[in-house]
């Protein structure tokens, strides 16, 4: 595994205090002085009881099962995974209980999950799903369990992954408990740059840029327009400066708004934020100004693969998920020397010292909604992923943003986002996602300005709203699959005996 030397010393004081300028004026915003903290991770959860100085508890045989993909647990593969195979072992011992892993493929998972919840015998007690799949189908529809009901969690525990709590949170209840035992990297969107073109091209380095705190929306366009070029002189670009297929959703989140917000009976979607109108007009303006920087679909048609091309040096900047250096960049499959930044913060961020990182998903470990014994199920859960301190997970997740990064600077940015990565939860939504960015389309191509099209899509966001909260989301399974599920899993039990 590759170490790096934190050379940033945690991204720069200088950095940290003052942020990056998040105005086009120039002029940085200072982070607000918190009045009042909570105690501090490190010191609330500092040790780890061992098992055997566990209290005793007799669960009766007990089986709990943990459903999905991916469901082995490889003790060879990383300390936290040989860490958490033994403690599970030993509770199982002393608590008398059986873990079961229940391996589900990933196409059939999510229905399997729905038709045995709704015919009382789920599949798995602590499940995997995206959060495309879960929000807002699940949580509505009774398909998962509200854990914070039970009182047993501490949600500021490190080991769960925060991203995915709060994403899980539906009506002021928390629903998932998804560990860090699997993974802990949940960076979504920054910047990848490539670090050996921008040195041959003579271009700015990037962290440079960022350190000064002068990495603004507007400088990321002036630096996309400098990387664009057209190599040969046949008047066709040959390398573009940046790769976004995200790109509205970036600026409207690194601009301090959200495109849909949780409330106390849902949810609710106002685009007429000032916030988020600033991102779109912005969002106009860079299609209609510097159009000639993106990455255009390819002759065949279909959409552009902007990890390929940002690989394969056709493209210098691209705006995606941490995961892309694990799945595209790593073990020499990019020849060029790569590294990664936040998505600059918009003028009206009230906190650029703290970056966005967005995504379109998130994935979580729930409890399905018709589990037995929930608590109990819940109590073992939550002692058996007791493997380590908020030291221990602090050097665990940085160990694994290790993995995947080409620079030490890369790292410490990935353990800045980490803090603060959101999910976009209008992709579970899909006639509002399909207005809204029908919106963007017709925005980005000059069809409407920002203010008439969000004047017209205003009604229909609303509509949509109202059927949600009048009706709900249809799972699409239909009572005859549910009764046919339940006599399956009656006919299985009855062979099992």
């Amino acid at each position: 595994m590759k170490k790096f030397y934190r050379v940033l010393a945690g991204c720069s004081l200088a950095l940290l205090l003052a942020a990056c300028s998040n105005s086009t004026s120039g002029e940085p915003k200072k982070a607000e002085k918190k009045t009042a903290e909570k105690p501090k991770v490190e010191e609330k959860f500092n040790k780890v009881v061992p098992v055997e100085d566990l209290e005793d508890r007799d669960y009766g045989g007990l089986t709990f099962k943990w459903a999905g993909p991916f469901r082995q647990i490889d003790p060879n593969a990383s300390e936290v995974k040989e860490k958490w195979l033994e403690r599970i072992q030993a509770l199982e011992k002393k608590w008398n209980f059986k873990f079961e892993p229940v391996e589900i493929p990933y196409d059939s998972m999510v229905g399997d999950y729905i038709r045995t919840t709704l015919a009382g015998d789920p599949v798995g007690d602590i499940v995997y799903v995206h959060a495309f799949n879960y929000y807002p189908a699940f949580p509505a529809n009774g398909i998962a369990y509200p854990v914070s009901d039970l009182n047993v969690v501490d949600f500021d525990n490190p080991k769960w992954v925060q991203s995915a709590r709060r994403t899980s949170e539906y009506k002021g209840k928390t629903y998932s408990v998804r560990p860090g035992t699997m993974e802990t990297v949940i960076v979504r969107d920054g910047i990848w740059w490539n670090k050996t073109q921008f040195q041959n091209l003579g271009l700015p380095n990037l962290y440079d840029i960022y350190e000064k705190g002068e990495w603004t929306w507007d400088k990321l366009f002036e630096v996309a327009e400098a990387a664009t070029k057209d190599l040969d002189n046949d008047g066709k670009t040959d390398v573009f400066g940046l790769g976004a297929d995200r790109l509205a959703f970036d600026l409207i989140y690194n601009n301090g708004a959200e495109a849909i917000k949780k409330t106390a009976d849902g949810v609710d979607v106002d685009l007429n934020d000032p916030k988020i109108v600033e991102a779109l007009e912005y969002f106009q303006k860079v299609n209609k100004d510097h159009k000639g920087v993106f990455l255009q679909p390819k002759e065949e048609g279909g959409p552009v693969n902007v990890r390929d091309d940002f690989r394969d040096g056709r493209v210098l900047m691209v705006a995606q998920d941490w995961w892309v250096s694990t799945s595209d960049l790593n073990g020499g499959r990019m020849k060029d020397e790569y590294g990664f930044i936040p998505f600059p913060a918009g003028p009206s961020n009230e906190h650029p010292e703290q970056p966005v990182s967005v995504g379109a998903d998130d994935s979580m470990e729930i409890m399905l909604g018709t589990a037995e014994k929930p608590k109990e199920k819940l109590e073992i859960w939550d002692e058996i992923t007791n493997i380590g301190t908020a030291k221990d997970w602090d050097r665990w997740t940085r160990e694994e943003y290790e993995v995947g990064a080409n620079d030490a600077e890369s790292v410490e940015y990935a353990m800045l986002m980490h803090k603060n990565v959101k999910t976009n939860l209008i992709y579970g939504f899909g006639e509002l996602n399909g207005i809204v960015n029908k919106l963007f389309k017709d925005i980005a191509t000059g069809a409407t300005t920002v203010q008439t099209g969000l004047e017209a899509v205003d009604p229909q966001i609303k509509a949509a709203l109202k059927d949600f909260h009048d009706n709900g989301v249809d799972l699409g399974v239909s009572e005859e699959e549910i009764q046919k599920t339940k006599e399956e899993l009656k006919k299985k039990k009855e062979e099992g005996k």
